[in-house]
């Protein structure tokens, strides 16, 4: 049975265990490194990294296309951001709503 986690908060709710809870936007994410991927903006005054909004992170390809490099896939808990390139990794994870 898998273990219910939660943010005291926010009260968001989830049960993957590679998942990401974002305590200063209250974002979640797939894995470590989709949460680290809405880090890259300017240090705040304490050292910490900004949060940049997931749906506005993106690369540019070797053609010079920019692209989204994060979407929301919802889940019973909530939105669950994922990286367009491993967009199937929440089903092991969370039952999708």
């Amino acid at each position: 049975m898998p273990i219910l986690v939660s943010c005291p908060s926010c009260s968001r709710e989830w049960t993957g265990t590679v998942q990401a809870h974002c305590t200063i936007c209250h974002e979640h994410f797939s894995t470590v490194a989709t949460f680290d991927t809405h880090r890259p903006g300017p240090r705040r005054k304490d050292g910490t990294p900004s949060c940049g909004k997931p749906g506005d992170i993106t690369r540019r390809k070797r053609d010079g296309t920019v692209v989204p490099m994060l979407k929301p896939v919802s889940t019973v808990h909530g939105p669950l951001w994922v990286s367009w390139s491993d967009d199937t990794r929440h089903d092991a994870e969370e039952e999708p709503a």
